[in-house]
């Protein structure tokens, strides 16, 4: 179910059996699972299965997640999606075990050809190592892997891959030290 070649800037990517589904997953969201507390978590993980999400182990995932397309997300055990934040999933977006993205973090795996009149979308995958953490409001933008153990500071904009064990922050991100490798 990958996007196809529009026609037009105005012309949605994706077949009209492939909106319907995406309809029906936010619809589903919505009712059965935005309102639910935190203990609730397994019940929001078994509508992300049905739903295609790759879920393995017990991830957690807030009830005010936003998840854009659940096939696209695979998560490990222990991997959270925090209060708020957006898995923009229109292309992969692997979450390792352990690893923690804070709320109103950003990951976003979609974008434009700008050279292409009709905006071609372009989709690249966000891998997010194990036991690392993305911070507050921080956004990863299309193609960036995060290594192992790394931390991404908060309201950070990550562009680039960032290696394991190192610390990053600012806009753009820019490495201000590194975690002691266990």
């Amino acid at each position: 179910m990958n996007p196809q070649k529009q026609k037009s800037a105005y012309q949605s990517p994706w077949p009209w059996w492939v909106q319907g589904i995406l309809i029906s997953w936010r619809l589903c969201w919505i009712v059965f699972c935005r309102w639910t507390p935190k203990f609730f978590n397994p019940w929001r993980v078994f509508v992300l299965k049905v739903f295609g999400a790759k879920l393995s182990g017990m991830p957690f995932i807030h009830s005010t997640a936003r998840i854009q397309i659940p096939w696209n997300l695979t998560m490990r055990h222990r991997a959270c999606l925090g209060e708020r934040s957006n898995a923009y999933s229109l292309g992969k977006i692997e979450i390792l075990a352990g690893a923690t993205v804070a709320q109103e973090a950003y990951l976003c795996t979609g974008t434009h050809d700008f050279q292409d009149p009709s905006l071609q979308l372009i989709t690249k995958p966000i891998t997010i190592g194990k036991n690392s953490f993305i911070g507050a409001r921080a956004m990863i933008l299309p193609g960036v892997s995060i290594g192992d153990q790394a931390i991404i500071g908060a309201m950070s904009v990550v562009s680039k891959d960032v290696p394991d064990h190192q610390i990053v922050a600012g806009n753009s991100a820019k490495k201000i030290g590194e975690r002691p490798k266990s």
